[in-house]
């Protein structure tokens, strides 16, 4: 099982956004509220048609060098973007380290288990997301589900987590974005096209037991507060996302930049998947272990490489904890998208 860092496991294609930071209220049995009222329309335009694309940033020791592209989610639905620079990368470049990842060994029994514990859809017990909510939330839910998702009352018996995603995938299709573009996908393309040849970097853990057969109640709070989280951002950070989204698309890293958290940030509705995960495979480390099996590839490859070109999230690349920032402190010269020419 190979498993991309950004989505570890795969078990949600979505990512939210760093500006959502409304703490939700303790969950109970709540009255039946008042009628919804109107959710915040939203104003945000997403680019379209050709876009100059992803930036390069350049790490060097000596005279070897490594290019980086990084990789974001979402992106504008409908632009396309050049590969200029990227090619003139992969034009040089002996090898292309993908995405870190995480490979599972494991029975295939245990891994169908495993899979679909998380993905569970419906409350223990028939519970509803009226009784499961606060009043106050469960009126936001009501005016967003019926803004962005109609008036479906089998949503009423699914977990909130499996709600979150569903509302935060309808709200990105309202602004044109989508979490359906693979970049690293296209990237590997590409540098298969020039001949470069396209190496795995992925931490092993090999599973031997069985996890939980019910999801604890503390993975439905967990639940509970991303779902506040996801509606706290589709009230109001779309715009921001969208501004992202497009900085990437465009090549605009100034703004890119001031949009990126400054610290690594797990968007919560993964966080929720990988934290189910963790619990049950007791490995509450896993990022530091893809992280350090990374950086001794880098490390491999701009030995045995003159040029070498890898794939780091957006994230990845410009948190102050992020993987450039521990490039630096390993002493290697890292230089901007500005001042990197390939």
């Amino acid at each position: 099982m190979h498993v991309k860092t950004a989505l570890w496991l795969g078990a949600l294609t979505l990512a939210t956004s760093a500006w959502a930071q409304h703490a939700p209220a303790p969950s109970g049995s709540s009255p039946v509220p008042a009628a919804p009222s109107t959710a915040i329309q939203l104003q945000a335009v997403t680019v379209r048609g050709e876009q100059p694309g992803p930036a390069l940033w350049e790490v060097r020791r000596g005279n070897h060098i490594l290019w980086i592209v990084g990789t974001l989610a979402p992106l504008p639905k409908h632009a396309e973007w050049q590969w200029a620079k990227l090619e003139q990368a992969l034009s040089r470049a002996s090898e292309l380290l993908e995405a870190p990842s995480a490979r599972l060994k494991m029975p295939p029994s245990l891994y169908a288990r495993l899979a679909l514990q998380p993905s569970a859809k419906l409350n223990p017990g028939g519970a509803t997301l009226q009784r499961l909510l606060p009043p106050d939330t469960y009126t936001r839910w009501l005016a967003l589900r019926h803004q962005y998702l109609g008036d479906d009352d089998a949503l009423q018996y699914m977990r909130p987590i499996i709600v979150a995603q569903q509302l935060y995938e309808k709200a990105l299709a309202a602004n044109d974005l989508t979490n359906d573009i693979d970049v690293a996908d296209m990237v590997e393309k590409l540098a298969r096209h020039h001949g470069v040849r396209v190496i795995g970097v992925r931490y092993e853990l090999v599973v031997t037991h069985a996890p939980p057969a019910v999801p604890s109640e503390q993975d439905q709070q967990n639940g509970i507060a991303c779902l506040d989280e996801t509606m706290h951002l589709v009230e109001h950070d779309m715009p921001k996302l969208t501004e992202r989204a497009n900085a990437w698309a465009t090549g605009d890293m100034k703004t890119l930049e001031s949009l990126i958290p400054q610290k690594s940030y797990e968007p919560c509705i993964v966080a929720s998947i990988n934290g189910d995960f963790e619990h049950q495979l007791n490995i509450p480390d896993l990022p530091q272990r893809i992280e350090s099996a990374w950086m001794e590839a880098a490390d491999a490859a701009m030995v045995r490489n003159r040029y070498t070109v890898a794939i780091l999230s957006m994230d990845q690349l410009l948190s102050s904890d992020g993987y450039l920032a521990k490039l630096k402190q390993r002493g290697f010269i890292v230089r901007s998208p500005d001042e990197a020419q390939p």
